[in-house]
């Protein structure tokens, strides 16, 4: 028999992720063979190691996988602060370094990032390839400025991957902006409010807007510029030179925002960390460093006035809702933040069918207005 267990998380939540010891971080290059294109994709590769070094073998254990695109002209080297962040905690990071010329190719890109996501799950099964046993079948894209607009090209109808990040991310030929439509995992956009290189009203904003996943959010970093999402890198600060505003705030600084917001972003949907999700909501809606929206939060303020419970129906298996909010609109996704029952009204006391969703952690969303707030629920068997 199926039972049902609800677990009820009324206000933020404040517990810290717990981290694993740091991994020793390797690198080496390699070049990814596109066939279908008859193309060559150079990319350099840092991933946990046993022991830091080139070439090393990787530590006995499997990771996700985060693709990174880069700037305009902007070199891989310029993203020494991903790598040295996401790889101690466990992430195999890949930097395709094409395109990276005076006249790139946006949608080449785009599709380069892609196929480097794919070659890396199909090496965990070569046995000749140093990455054979060692990539979990979880995927990120990743991308700065024309990296972040290439991203969005790479995964529009890509099911490959679980989650997306843009950050600064600008417009694209083919559109970027058309492609966020396309998208079908979760996407966090991090922009930088004195951004005058792709101003977010003119890139960061409309890519977001015109996203259609259920979960997606926007970070706007207070003070933030456009070149500090990576190190100090001279072709990008000659181009931040010639615009204004300039960043109010540090490079060190920007870094931790986005280390703060993407990193338990990441973790929660390529390592189903629920707990880093919950605790990425609660600094969302308390942080001072910048203004974030999210349609995917916990908890956002509908008044505690306003009674809501839940509980199963064992006989039809149905989740009954007593409320007060007439105008609410309730649905269901998964902990990815995918979909599973699509937004509707439900009666003071009536109920959603939740017979067909998989044994597992969902969340019943409960939407009025501008509000959210959020039950988990446990199908089990």
């Amino acid at each position: 028999m199926r039972s049902l267990v609800i677990l009820i998380i009324l206000s933020s939540l404040h517990a810290s992720i717990t981290k694993a010891q740091p991994y020793a971080i390797g690198v080496r290059s390699i070049t990814f063979v596109d066939q279908a294109r008859n193309r060559d994709i150079p990319t350099q590769l840092y991933y946990p190691a046993q022991v830091a070094g080139t070439d090393v073998a990787l530590a006995a254990d499997a990771f996700p996988v985060l693709v990174v695109g880069h700037g305009f002209v902007m070199t891989t080297a310029a993203y020494a602060n991903l790598w040295e962040y996401f790889v101690p905690k466990g992430y195999i990071v890949a930097l395709p370094t094409t395109e990276g010329g005076f006249a790139p190719s946006h949608a080449v890109f785009g599709e380069d990032l892609a196929f480097v996501e794919q070659a890396l799950q199909t090496a965990n099964a070569e046995m000749a390839s140093p990455f054979f046993g060692h990539v979990l079948p979880s995927s990120a894209l990743m991308g700065h400025s024309m990296g972040g607009g290439a991203s969005l090209l790479g995964a529009a109808g890509n099911t490959s991957i679980r989650a997306v990040v843009g950050l600064a991310p600008a417009e694209t030929n083919p559109s970027a902006v058309a492609a966020a439509a396309g998208i079908l995992v979760p996407t966090m956009i991090i922009a930088g409010s004195n951004d005058c290189v792709t101003p977010m009203a003119e890139h960061a904003t409309p890519m977001f807007e015109a996203l259609t996943t259920p979960c997606r959010a926007f970070v706007s970093i207070n003070g933030g510029g456009h070149c500090y999402f990576a190190e100090s890198n001279f072709n990008c600060t000659f181009g931040e030179l010639t615009c204004s505003p300039s960043p109010s705030i540090s490079r060190a600084q920007q870094h931790a925002v986005v280390e703060d917001f993407a990193g338990p972003w990441l973790d929660h949907f390529l390592k189903d960390d629920a707990q880093a999700f919950a605790d990425l909501l609660d600094s969302m809606a308390n942080t001072t460093r910048a203004v974030c929206t999210t349609t995917c939060a916990l908890t956002t303020g509908i008044p505690e006035a306003e009674a809501l419970v839940i509980r199963h129906d064992i006989a039809t298996d149905r989740l009954v809702v007593d409320h007060q909010l007439p105008n609410a609109l309730f649905s269901v996704m998964d902990m990815r933040g995918r979909s599973l029952v699509a937004p509707s009204r439900v009666a003071p006391g009536g109920a959603l069918d939740v017979s067909a969703l998989p044994v597992g952690v969902h969340c019943l969303v409960i939407r009025a207005g501008e509000e959210v707030r959020t039950r988990r629920f446990v199908v089990m068997r």
